[in-house]
């Protein structure tokens, strides 16, 4: 893009723009005098998703919508000072993102007159990096406090009350699940994405009795998790991965005003199917929507709750899926699928 190209280029202009042109950071000149883009490199186009032609149209408080009191000030800033960087700003994309990023400025005169040259450093990665920091930290914090109540439990585990020692057993198993987790959270922040699940070949009996034990208060009767399967349902698939999808969908049930959970299940060669049915008031309209739209499935729509967007992971890492099937005044109907190995 080159700037004002009805006027006369002069040696150090033209020296200048194939340099601008060449940056591999997104960069762009504005015109402090008009408030406006008048030239960016390539690199700025791809970055920011605007043509040549729009980007004219634009002001920077264009793309920092939220900071015009702080653009204001970092403008005076850089013609006081001729030159100014700044790490606390952020970009507003052509298609609504915002990214966070270095500004880097200096005050360039050219034959048009004194412009203000921007080079963006995208901080995404940099911010990645300091947040997977804290989330290793963090998963090593609660890891040690894991540990501290794991002992707990395997004194416990010795109690003369069989009561006692059953709650113990599943509370151990809760707590190396939860170790788990921190483990590979600490991991992912590294890597990234888990790795695939551990497939194993379990009963959908078992993982809804250690269900049972977490959801429903001990000796309380305003909760009820029934198993509806009839036959014996075989699952090939991680077994605590399964729960944590079937843990979610549960206590998103009961927090909504749920008393009962029906949960039954099927399988075949294929795979198995598992259904979640509640009693409860039906999903908002707007969130309803949202789900049954072929644009926003369960997996795409992080607004509707994290717990769902959780178990829709967890389905797909499977290969699978989790799906809408019916909601209203009656209740929810949530459909599992996980798909047998391949």
């Amino acid at each position: 893009m080159v700037e004002d190209a009805n006027l006369t280029v002069d040696p150090v202009d033209e020296a200048f723009d194939v340099l601008f042109a060449t940056l591999l950071d997104p960069a762009v000149l504005i015109d402090p005098a008009r408030d406006r883009f008048v030239a960016a490199n390539p690199a700025a186009l791809r970055f920011l998703g605007y043509d040549e032609a729009e980007l004219r149209e634009m002001s920077p408080a264009d793309i920092h919508p939220h900071e015009l009191s702080r653009i204001d000030a970092f403008f005076r800033d850089i013609l006081r000072e001729g030159r100014k960087t700044a790490d606390d700003l952020s970009c507003r994309l052509r298609d609504g993102r915002t990214v966070p990023a270095l500004i880097r400025a200096d005050v360039v005169r050219r034959a048009a007159g004194p412009r203000v040259l921007i080079v963006i450093r995208d901080q995404r990665d940099h911010q990645l990096a300091r947040l997977g920091g804290a989330v290793r930290q963090l998963a090593h914090d609660l890891k040690n406090a894991l540990s501290t109540a794991q002992l707990v439990c395997d004194r416990l585990a010795a109690h003369e009350d069989d009561k006692v020692r059953l709650a113990a057993e599943s509370m151990t198993r809760s707590l190396e699940r939860a170790t788990r987790l921190c483990a590979e959270t600490a991991q992912a922040s590294r890597t990234g994405p888990a790795s695939a699940p551990e497939r194993e070949r379990f009963l959908l009996a078992d993982v809804l009795e250690e269900l049972e034990v977490t959801v429903l208060d001990p000796g309380s009767t305003a909760r009820r998790l029934v198993d509806a399967s009839g036959d014996a349902v075989i699952l090939d698939a991680d077994f605590d991965q399964t729960y944590r999808i079937l843990l979610n969908l549960a206590r998103n049930a009961f927090d909504a005003g749920a008393r009962e959970l029906r949960i039954w299940g099927r399988h075949d060669s294929t795979g198995a199917t598992i259904w979640v049915r509640d009693d409860g008031p039906g999903l908002p309209d707007g969130m309803r929507a949202r789900l049954q739209t072929e644009k926003h499935g369960v997996a795409g729509v992080m607004g509707t709750g994290l717990g769902l967007s959780i178990a829709a992971e967890l389905c797909r890492g499977h290969g699978g899926a989790l799906e809408l099937e019916e909601t209203g005044p009656e209740g929810t109907c949530f459909r599992v699928t996980l798909p047998a190995p391949a």
